[in-house]
């Protein structure tokens, strides 16, 4: 009966019709209609359901759907390799200074507070951007990470737009950015042999709306205008309430020429929002998803190293 249904000529057009769409609206630039920009963050999933259908109609002995189900999906994957900083040749650990950077907030902490703070001791980061910083927050983090974490910035709130920077070496410089009303922190630190870093702790409001979505852009816009400034090798972690394939992400990594440190995509309907990009001063040795000891997820932690050339000149 399936395979009747699809033999007809009206049938098989329009579902051609509609998987070549699919796959144009994932790849263009996406007009700021949120409906659209809604449609595009599940790409991945649209290419997973593209993929079955190729095989769906290879079972029935469709091949014009067939290829074009295959031909969509290859589509898909060459775009997620031309935006996404995947390599199939992973960096190779050297004497060069590393850096390992952890990114989560209190919201994803407080489930299991104390576990989850244990687990990020644990992890080894050498440095900690945490978001969503209340005063509350802001006395049990000193107080617990005080040991292993002496150095930090804080810019601490009473609502969600609050961060914090814990680091094991010293922080030695500190600004608070205010773009579009909302406070960012940003931190010089400086690790073992007079190396510096400039670290972000960016955090957004949600885009529900077109007018969210274009202060959102206008704030992206403000950071890599603030990254370009210096020739300090940045790393910018944070909440960006956008996906890694999202046009803005896109623009603004070309903008700040920064890398993203996720090599993989997610084939969860929830896509993860919050990154960690990086300067093309350092490299990425690891990226992973942080969790406590009871497995919930509290954030992501990435190893990055210095390229000779830039630890030479620094120095």
């Amino acid at each position: 009966m399936l395979k009747a249904l699809f033999q007809n000529r009206i049938i098989s057009t329009l579902v051609i019709v509609g998987m070549l769409s699919i796959t144009a609206l994932s790849i263009m630039k996406t007009p700021d209609i949120m409906i659209l920009k809604r449609i595009t963050a599940h790409a991945i999933q649209f290419m997973l359901l593209l993929l079955g259908a190729g095989l769906f109609f290879l079972a029935i002995d469709q091949k014009r759907l067939l290829f074009a189900a295959f031909g969509c999906v290859a589509a898909l994957c060459l775009h997620f390799k031309r935006v996404a900083n995947i390599s199939l040749i992973l960096p190779i650990k050297t004497s060069e200074p590393t850096l390992m950077v952890a990114q989560t907030s209190t919201s994803d902490l407080a489930e299991h507070w104390q576990n989850s703070i244990q687990s990020l001791i644990r992890s080894k980061a050498d440095i900690i951007s945490i978001l969503e910083l209340t005063p509350d927050w802001e006395a049990l983090l000193t107080k617990r990470l005080a040991k292993d974490y002496p150095y930090h910035a804080l810019n601490t709130r009473i609502d969600i737009l609050g961060s914090a920077i814990f680091s094991k070496f010293p922080v030695v410089h500190t600004d608070t950015l205010n773009f579009m009303d909302v406070p960012h922190l940003k931190s010089v630190v400086e690790i073992p042999g007079g190396l510096q870093t400039r670290i972000y702790s960016f955090n957004t409001n949600p885009p529900l709306l077109r007018n969210s979505l274009l202060q959102l852009r206008n704030e992206l816009g403000e950071l890599s205008d603030d990254i370009q400034k210096e020739p300090i090798p940045a790393i910018a972690t944070g909440n960006y309430n956008l996906d890694q394939f999202a046009d803005e992400i896109q623009d603004f990594r070309a903008s700040a020429d920064l890398l993203d440190s996720r090599k993989t995509m997610s084939p969860s309907l929830f896509t993860p929002t919050n990154h960690i990009f990086y300067s093309r001063s350092f490299e990425c040795l690891h990226f992973a998803n942080l969790y406590d000891t009871a497995s919930v997820r509290i954030g992501i932690i990435g190893e990055y190293q210095f390229l000779k050339n830039d630890a030479v000149d620094s120095d």
